[in-house]
């Protein structure tokens, strides 16, 4: 029984004592993913995934809806329902402003 990790050099892989072998590429690319923040869920989140500052939901693609820290007050919003709601919806305070509407005489 082996209780040592051990590294392959011409297969540029670890060996993990359990008997799982790990290439350096995984390695690389696992600590480049968390770098760019950039994760594929699983579990209850399955085909969810985080790539930087956007939390996108499973269905979209990249062109698709996106969850960002611009985007996310207005969704905690709508998560909540009711009076902030219809807070964000109120006028600005100041002047009113008016609109000129022609109408036909006909």
């Amino acid at each position: 029984m082996q209780f040592n990790w051990t590294f392959d050099p011409k297969a540029q892989a670890l060996r993990a004592p359990s008997g799982v072998t790990i290439t350096v590429r995984e390695i690389a690319q696992m600590l480049a993913d968390q770098r760019d923040c950039r994760y594929n869920f699983t579990g209850a989140w399955a085909g969810w995934k985080m790539r930087g500052d956007k939390l996108i939901p499973s269905f979209s693609g990249r062109a698709g809806p996106k969850l960002t820290p611009h985007n996310a007050r207005l969704f905690l919003v709508w998560v909540n329902g009711g009076e902030a709601a219809s807070a964000l919806r109120r006028p600005p305070v100041g002047r009113p402003h008016l609109t000129l509407v022609h109408t036909s005489s006909h």
